[in-house]
């Protein structure tokens, strides 16, 4: 943040927009007032509302005013500016308020440097031969309020004519022309360019997480109930539609009964089922995990009952201690005249 504003955290003073009182604690009431001034501008820039609070005199009384040393009640209050719009516009004006005026006022250190560069110079000697030290800092404190006053008017300008100095007169009254010097050789101030990241942190200390938890639960409670009226309606709608089919049939039925012979017996509307409102759409049944990934070829086959385990005891009583697994060798003619099972 910048050191000639101070910024409290922003309050929501209704819903969706934020406000927050900017203070301006520079050492004269003239630069507070440029500041506040520059913070004006710049809010016109942005699309805020801005308004200068009115500070009451603690001195007035109506006696005082009237037939006293004249106190006023009160005065609009310079050294603050109230600010309000919407978060995501107020964090972005707030983070570019610290960094335009930090450049004014660099702008107004370079006029100060060019004012010191031509008091050392041979055409300022005729201006400078009767001025001490005392009245020189006089001359800069004054000169570079006035360039700063020259930038702040001409901020929202966007380009500006740059004039050119007159020898014949001191560069103390050229001060308009030394702030087109210093704005043209910077390329101007950009009112617009914000850094997203910090402009995103003062929106984070703007809203707090845990109010912005409970926007979101309330937007989800809101859709809850918006899905509930729908299905309400569709319910109704659906009520409405099998009452109408309903009563078509009732009709066809008692003309085909008439036709028939067959009125009286049984009323037909006793006899149908009760009405069941269909779910809004089919609900999929979700499948168990499968866990065939885990086991073993083999292990699978056996489950499956493509593969018959033979237990090693059924095998030791059939073929002996050692098993062989080779077939014997049978003869043609044997094959040829053996029983068919």
């Amino acid at each position: 943040m910048s050191a000639h504003v101070e910024i409290p955290r922003p309050y929501e003073s209704a819903p969706g927009r934020f406000e927050v009182e900017l203070t301006f604690p520079a050492p004269s009431k003239g630069r507070a007032q440029q500041h506040h001034d520059v913070a004006w501008v710049l809010a016109d820039v942005h699309g805020l509302d801005a308004r200068t609070p009115y500070a009451v005199n603690p001195r007035w009384s109506q006696y005082e005013e009237r037939w006293g040393n004249g106190e006023r009640h009160g005065w609009l209050d310079m050294r603050r500016l109230t600010v309000h719009g919407g978060a995501r516009t107020l964090a972005r004006y707030l983070v570019a308020l610290g960094r335009v005026l930090d450049e004014v006022e660099a702008l107004a250190t370079r006029a100060v440097r060019e004012f010191g560069a031509w008091k050392r110079s041979i055409p300022a000697e005729p201006f400078l031969e009767f001025e001490d030290a005392s009245a020189m800092r006089t001359r800069v404190r004054g000169f570079r309020a006035d360039v700063l006053r020259a930038l702040v008017q001409g901020l929202g300008a966007g380009t500006r004519p740059v004039g050119e100095r007159d020898s014949s007169r001191p560069l103390w009254e050229q001060y308009g022309a030394v702030a087109g010097e210093v704005w043209a050789r910077a390329g101007g101030i950009d009112l617009v360019d914000v850094d997203e990241e910090a402009a995103a942190v003062e929106e984070a200390r703007m809203v707090p997480a845990a109010v912005a938890e409970a926007e979101r639960l309330v937007r989800v409670e809101a859709a809850r109930l918006e899905a509930q009226r729908l299905e309400d309606e569709r319910v109704e709608l659906f009520e409405q539609v099998h009452a109408a089919v309903l009563r078509d049939a009732d009709g066809a039925d008692v003309v085909r009964a008439e036709r028939e012979g067959q009125e009286g017996l049984f009323p037909v509307s006793v006899v149908r089922p009760p009405l069941v409102a269909p779910p809004p759409m089919p609900v999929k049944a979700r499948r168990a995990p499968s866990r065939r990934g885990r086991l073993r070829p083999e292990t699978r086959a056996a489950l499956s009952g493509a593969v018959r385990m033979i237990p090693a005891e059924a095998v030791a009583g059939v073929y002996g201690e050692r098993a062989s697994l080779l077939v014997p060798k049978v003869s043609p003619d044997r094959r040829r005249f053996a029983r068919a099972a």
